[in-house]
């Protein structure tokens, strides 16, 4: 599965912000563990700060997002469940649709790497719904990343021609807004499927273009990685 989108939030110019957005950066880098302390951080100022209204839910969902994102990747999966489950929890209560989504696209994404696929599509076709009724570039970047999970929920049970057509259509709306990782991470996903059913030129052609995003955005340690599943016959 794909991380949960990166930048998925507005950015506000506050220090709450500010160190979100740098949490992000970390995580382009692949450094989990310095995105995962500053996302400890961020939840432990949010415990201690009044009131807890809507905005205040809003952003504690927002850094727990985070949080589990960085500890999912960790492969810690029970820290991650507790932190998807108190964001859901937190997004509900703030009652923005958009925060609600992204949780959605969390837990969906959570639960297609623990192997509930059939509960991972249906949270990240609910997020895709609530996505597409944003009228702003949040809604569509978060609906490019919705229909990108989708895409790779589909090639793990089988429906291969519904998992091409949606993960093409995730890279389309996330071209669209030049949201370059999520461009990327769609070919990254649309390469695993091809290695996966066998398709052995075609992947290495689809990872090249991934390598291409992924520099494009300044990742270069993602890069670089995939230069390495290629061993230098395309780059």
């Amino acid at each position: 599965m794909s991380p949960i989108g990166f930048g998925s939030v507005a950015m506000a110019g506050d220090s709450f912000q500010r160190v979100l957005a740098e949490g992000i950066a970390h995580e382009q880098r692949l450094d989990w563990d310095a995105a995962l302390r500053l996302y400890e951080a961020l939840v432990q100022r949010l415990e201690t700060e009044t009131p807890q209204d809507a905005r205040w839910h809003a952003r504690n969902a927002e850094a727990e997002f985070r949080r589990g994102n960085a500890l999912m990747a960790l492969r810690r999966m029970d820290d991650a469940r507790t932190a998807f489950d108190a964001g859901l929890h937190a997004a509900k209560e703030s009652g923005d649709s958009l925060i609600l989504a992204e949780g959605l696209t969390a837990a969906g994404v959570f639960a297609g790497t623990t192997g509930d696929l059939p509960r991972a599509e249906r949270f990240l076709f609910e997020a895709l719904n609530l996505f597409s009724d944003v009228d702003a570039i949040a809604g569509r970047q978060g609906a490019g990343w919705a229909m990108l999970n989708l895409g790779t929920i589909y090639g793990k049970t089988g429906r291969l021609d519904l998992a091409f057509v949606t993960l093409d259509k995730a890279r389309e709306r996330l071209y669209a807004i030049e949201n370059w990782v999520g461009v990327a991470a769609a070919w990254e996903a649309q390469a695993q499927l091809r290695r996966a059913i066998g398709d052995e030129d075609r992947w290495r052609e689809d990872l090249a273009e991934a390598v291409i995003f992924y520099d494009r955005q300044g990742m270069t340690e993602k890069a670089g990685r995939l230069r390495e599943l290629l061993k230098g016959k395309l780059l």
